[in-house]
């Protein structure tokens, strides 16, 4: 398969623009009082930038090569600017689903499925363990707190770094938890779009073999291609080291020629910032 074409990263366009949205709502304590700090005029574009990948894209007329288009990664970054304050808001720091036991609490449920995670992957004191797509770090500073591995959460927000070093400083985990700006994505930029910042094949600014393990929690459903993705992850990670993840994929009775299973599955991308299920 070729690997898929990607915009390269701009961390001067995002940080600039992340200014202008979100400015210090990133220092409120809840996620609906970092709602109200918002620039309207810069939050507008973000909903515009969003929304323009979906126009006019429908499950009953979409072709296979419409499939196979890669959206920008700035679609993800448009989301996520939209919708964190309201995903902390309603749903704490953690983004992911679980399992509940009987009469389980959610926040226990949540740390319990991290746990169970870290368990399974023989996480322990010492260890240097990658977060692909942290989030606001959320399942960093539980996993952190329960196995002991100095752990650095990868992610393309900067809105969400912010919040998540924050919230680890405010935990006291900043000496275990670091976060740093960028894709999960093996890059292949078009000669038209290189420059000095994007002439490299690779997203990850982290050299070859220097991770124990690596972790992903419903964070690479969001890559156009999940071999570009997975390549760049077993990359960074040391020989024999472990990689685990819990994801979002659809199943062998999933048929693209079925109107209805398109339906589904466009709703799910459209509402979730994926750009390809």
């Amino acid at each position: 398969m070729a690997p898929i074409a990607l915009e390269g990263e701009d961390h001067t366009r995002d940080a600039a623009f992340n200014k202008i949205l979100h400015g210090k709502s990133a220092e409120q304590k809840a996620g609906f009082r970092a709602m109200l700090k918002k620039d309207p005029v810069a939050q507008k574009a973000a909903i515009d930038e969003y929304f323009k990948h979906w126009d006019n894209k429908l499950a009953s007329n979409e072709t296979a090569e419409e499939r196979e288009v890669n959206l920008a990664p700035i679609l993800l970054v448009s989301y996520y600017n939209l919708v964190t304050d309201l995903y902390e808001y309603g749903w704490g720091a953690s983004f992911h689903f679980c399992r509940f036991a009987y009469v389980e609490g959610f926040y226990q449920a949540i740390a319990r499925h991290e746990h169970y995670l870290a368990h399974m992957m023989g996480l322990r004191d010492g260890m240097k363990v990658l977060d692909v797509g942290c989030g606001v770090g959320g399942p960093a500073r539980e996993i952190a707190k329960f196995s002991g591995a100095n752990i650095v959460g990868l992610n393309n927000n900067d809105y969400q770094i912010e919040r998540a070093q924050r919230y680890a400083a405010k935990e006291g985990l900043t000496h275990q938890l670091g976060f740093t700006k960028g894709d999960f994505m093996v890059a292949s930029i078009p000669e038209s779009k290189k420059s000095k910042t994007t002439d490299s094949l690779k997203q990850m600014s982290f050299p070859p073999n220097i991770f124990d393990a690596v972790y992903a929690i419903e964070a690479t459903v969001h890559a156009p291609s999940l071999e570009g993705a997975y390549s760049e992850i077993f990359r960074v990670l040391k020989p024999g080291g472990v990689f685990g993840v819990y994801e979002w994929l659809m199943t062998d009775q999933y048929d693209n020629e079925n109107p209805h299973h398109r339906e589904i599955r466009l709703g799910i991308e459209q509402g979730d910032g994926i750009s390809n299920m």
